[in-house]
């Protein structure tokens, strides 16, 4: 009888046991399950929303789109991330969205702290986007947005509205901007593609800045690097008013630019020049320290 009692017992610890495992590993497989892969979600908002996200790496794409509604999608490939998600207010149509990602594992690095996110969002959203160690990418917003990241490169597609973008050591490319926009890079380049904006402010201190289009009547552009070089290219109908300076670089013009004082060649290579195209209709201002300025007309 004791060995039976014995036996029962022990079968049942057994079946205890690995009943117990079993949840476990249910339960580590629900886990992953749920942090791993693909998640998708939509949220109704007001046609102006705040959309913020904080991440820390991986690629963030935002589009806006005609929808009263914000949808994302994003992936984790480690269960030792996370994403919150806070929506305000709680219900009816949101105010405000902001998605945050959580590193829960201070050992983990590369792909197993990464989150890569695609996100629609109203045209007219308010944006705050910051992913310190992965690529932005932004297109089709109308209102403001404020786009940070340290180490990767950041793209900006048909933004036209108040715009400030900074890196640290990531290249910032700006494509059709049609509002004020405020660029800053320390070691990045900067380039700055058919901008119809009023307002452009563009530095980094040893990265280039290229320029590609028009200037618009009565903008106000300033573009400055310290050790990098500086292109401007625009068509020769162009009409603006230029101060261009480098102490220890030169000034490069193939521009018809007429020098405010006569004895200046328009074509000679200089460390200054301040002159008018055309009419002079906007101001432009390119500054370098050690680095060569070229104006010259775009093919």
């Amino acid at each position: 009888m004791r060995q039976h009692r014995s036996f029962t017992h022990q079968l049942s610890s057994t079946l205890v046991s690995s009943t117990l495992t079993l949840l476990a590993i249910f339960a580590t497989a629900a886990f992953c399950g749920a942090a791993e892969g693909r998640v998708e979600k939509t949220f109704d908002t007001t046609r102006e929303p705040r959309v913020s996200l904080s991440n820390l790496r991986g690629t963030v794409l935002v589009r806006g789109w005609d929808k009263a509604q914000v949808h994302v999608t994003y992936t984790i490939g480690s269960p030792r991330v996370e994403v919150d998600t806070e929506v305000l207010p709680a219900s009816g149509a949101a105010e405000k969205v902001h998605f945050m990602t959580h590193v829960l594992d201070p050992q983990a690095s590369g792909d197993e702290a990464a989150a890569n996110y695609t996100i629609e969002v109203p045209s007219n959203s308010n944006l705050e986007i910051r992913n310190p160690q992965g690529s932005i990418r932004v297109e089709g917003i109308q209102a403001q947005g404020s786009v940070e990241s340290v180490s990767a490169n950041i793209a900006i597609k048909d933004f036209s509205g108040h715009l400030s973008v900074r890196s640290v050591g990531g290249n910032i490319e700006i494509l059709r901007p049609t509002g004020h926009v405020d660029a800053v890079s320390v070691t990045g380049s900067l380039h700055f593609v058919s901008p119809a904006t009023s307002v452009l402010r563009g530095s980094t201190t040893s990265g280039n800045i290229a320029f590609e289009g028009d200037f618009t009547e009565r903008g106000d552009y300033v573009l400055s690097t310290y050790s990098g070089d500086l292109d401007v290219a625009c068509p020769p109908r162009a009409s603006f008013e230029v101060a261009a300076t480098t102490q220890r670089g030169k000034v490069l013009n193939t521009l018809n630019i007429k020098p405010r004082h006569a004895s200046a060649s328009p074509r000679a290579e200089l460390n200054s020049l301040m002159g008018t195209s055309n009419t002079g209709r906007a101001t432009v201002d390119l500054k370098s320290y050690s680095g060569t300025i070229h104006i010259h007309p775009s093919d």
